[in-house]
């Protein structure tokens, strides 16, 4: 556990070791006296999180396969003895 007042646990880009910025600005590497550039990563945000997908996830019904026929393609479609009838008829 790092107490509060030894600041941040930095690593040197000059010299590669580890210290406590003290919470001193600027911050100066202890070895090698270089002064430290603390450069903030940008971060684009979450395309989706499992939370946000969960709940904004339709529960979709189970489709019976008597359903996946509409109603207008019922109408449409002739009973088998009726289409045998009618190809004999033009052959």
């Amino acid at each position: 556990m790092s107490k509060a007042e030894l600041g941040v646990k930095r690593r040197c880009l000059s010299c590669n070791k580890p210290f406590f910025d003290l919470n001193r600005a600027p911050i100066v590497c202890p070895s090698c006296d270089a002064v430290f550039q603390a450069v903030e990563i940008a971060h684009s945000p979450p395309r989706r999180t499992m939370t946000s997908f969960n709940n904004n996830r339709a529960v979709a019904a189970p489709v019976l396969a008597d359903e996946l026929i509409s109603p207008a393609a019922e109408e449409s479609a002739t009973p088998p003895a009726e289409e045998e009838e009618r190809i004999a008829a033009i052959v």
